[in-house]
């Protein structure tokens, strides 16, 4: 390849917000020989031409304003497979700001530009990318198709012909290797590597390797090595935290896991993985800070999801729940409602087919119920119980843990344990959700498991004839799981029971079959439940008008 770089057959895309920017490269651009130069403002406008154009080159700013930035247009582009295997991105910053620069670099863009930069300079770094992209066509070509035995021969053939590229061959094999199962290759060709040449890469591939090995002493010791030259090496950090978290050191993944987020905060799935960690280790606050950043990063970018708003708005929820203070847990709790309400005014959910109002339903019920308010947390989720659980309508998967932990804050044990058992075998919850909603069925199973014992205990006392047993059997459930409609109704049966004994007119009972009732009213209930419900409420009015 010539070592002067043709631009004048190459289509360009400048993305920058900066009028005078745009102007300035362009004309840089032009007197390099450009002849295609095409300039937009924002993310979004670059995406739309590339949609339409697929350019040569592109560079791009970081910082794009309020729209995407730089990052997130190179992601979106690669996770919607809209670059060219033999096209050049190249990242473009005034900033030198250390955590930008990580997640910029870790996206892996051809280059990445600092300002102010000479066309000389820009000259170099294209001819460089452009030089890498011709050499290893194939490579870039079979790694785009996903082909990968293919792009594995094509590394090797590099390698074995010691080209220009054969550490970036080295390392892209190592990982191909891994993709592919192939374990022991991986750790015969970097070991090979690294026999020439200790590099910190090479290294840090072998702490991979010996990973995937499930050999975490080795792995860890690799990783101290990494970050012994460099402590700025996020990935390091982490495989750290992974390798902590298989010998369940929670709190050693959880630190390794925050310095790899505080250096590259700008990945979701390491947010993601950070709040994971400090829930189970018990920072709820840290937990739900992180889930604000997870929200925060997907609004703007090609994996913007609901889920992600329903999950912080639960990891609010989880930090008031599990709060000491009680100024701290209304705090919380306020901010969930807040988080709430702006979502109803998100253009990505407005325009979206999300079902808000379940959503609102279910966290207002959750907080009612953590309140004490169990009526009006039974209220709010009449029309979910009414929709999804007794119509059979499909149940939203992102709001699906807060209904299921709203029905067991109810006493609803049963409704929620079938609702979760139904979920698992169609729905599969990231980590930080799985452990979530885990952690609160077994948190309710005793109490559930007393619940139970209860009401067999009383329907067994009630089929004794020993009703004033049966009554207290039933009251203790109740106590247990106070909104519970399967209680109520027995409840007032066995209270029926004993009223109609003349000599126990007690009008405790009165009043507590009137809320056994109030319980019960305008529940969806099944059938058999229905008719048992009106049969009961007649019984009960009968008697009552009978004794007035």
């Amino acid at each position: 390849m010539s070592n002067i770089l043709d631009l004048s057959k190459k289509k360009i895309l400048i993305i920058d917000d900066q009028k005078t920017f745009q102007i300035m490269l362009k004309s840089m651009l032009l007197g390099l020989g450009a002849l295609q130069v095409v300039t937009v403002s924002s993310g979004e406008a670059g995406l739309a031409s590339h949609r339409q154009h697929r350019f040569d080159i592109l560079l791009v700013d970081y910082n794009l304003g309020r729209g995407k930035n730089g990052r997130q247009v190179l992601e979106e582009l690669r996770v919607k497979e809209l670059l060219r295997p033999d096209g050049v991105f190249i990242l473009v910053s005034g900033e030198n700001n250390l955590s930008m620069v990580l997640s910029a670099i870790e996206l892996q863009p051809d280059d990445y530009l600092m300002k102010p930069f000479s066309g000389s300079l820009l000259r170099t770094r294209l001819t460089r990318a452009f030089r890498k992209r011709v050499v290893l066509r194939k490579v870039f070509q079979t790694l785009y198709r996903q082909q990968y035995p293919e792009c594995l021969s094509a590394c090797n053939e590099h390698i074995s012909q010691n080209g220009r590229y054969k550490n970036f061959c080295r390392q892209l094999s190592s990982e191909l290797y891994l993709r592919l199962g192939k374990v022991d290759e991986a750790e015969i060709a970097v070991n090979a590597l690294l026999k020439e040449q200790r590099f910190s890469w090479g290294v840090l591939a072998l702490a991979r390797i010996k990973f995937a090995q499930n050999n975490m002493p080795a792995t860890l010791s690799l990783l101290d090595e990494v970050l012994k030259n460099n402590t700025n090496v996020t990935d390091a950090y982490d495989l750290r935290a992974r390798a902590y978290e298989q010998l369940d050191n929670i709190e050693d993944a959880l630190e390794a896991a925050r310095r790899a987020a505080n250096l590259a905060p700008f990945s979701i799935s390491r947010q993601m993985y950070l709040a994971d960690l400090a829930r189970r280790n018990e920072e709820y606050d840290l937990a739900k800070q992180a889930m604000a950043h997870v929200v925060e990063i997907s609004r703007k970018s090609v994996h913007r999801d609901p889920k992600y708003l329903c999950t912080y708005i639960r990891s609010i929820l989880d930090a008031a729940e599990n709060g000491e203070d009680p100024r701290q847990i209304n705090s919380y709790q306020q901010e969930a409602t807040l988080a709430l309400h702006r979502a109803k005014t998100d253009e990505a959910l407005v325009y979206s087919k999300f079902d808000y109002k379940t959503l609102e339903s279910a966290v207002m019920a959750r907080i009612n119920a953590f309140n004490g308010q169990l009526r009006e947390a039974q209220a709010n989720m009449k029309g979910i119980v009414a929709g999804f659980l007794e119509q059979g309508q499909e149940i939203p998967p992102e709001i699906a843990p807060d209904i299921i932990i709203a029905l067991l804050d109810i006493g609803e044990f049963e409704r929620a344990e079938i609702l979760a058992e139904g979920l698992a075998e169609e729905v599969v919850f990231d980590n930080y959700n799985k452990c979530l909603l885990e952690s609160r069925i077994e948190k309710s199973r005793g109490q559930r498991k007393a619940f139970v014992q209860s009401n067999k205990d009383g329907i067994k006392a009630y089929t004794n004839g020993d009703y004033t047993e049966s009554l207290k059997q039933f009251d203790v459930a109740l106590k247990l799981a106070p909104m519970n409609s399967g209680a109520a109704l027995n409840y007032i049966q066995a209270a029926l029971k004993v009223m109609n004994n003349e000599q126990q007119k007690a009008s405790y009972l009165t009043d507590s079959c009137n809320r056994c009732l109030r319980i019960v009213e305008g529940l969806t209930l099944p059938e058999a439940h229905q008719k048992r419900y009106v049969q009961l409420k007649n019984e009960f009015e009968a008697l009552t008008k009978a004794t007035a």
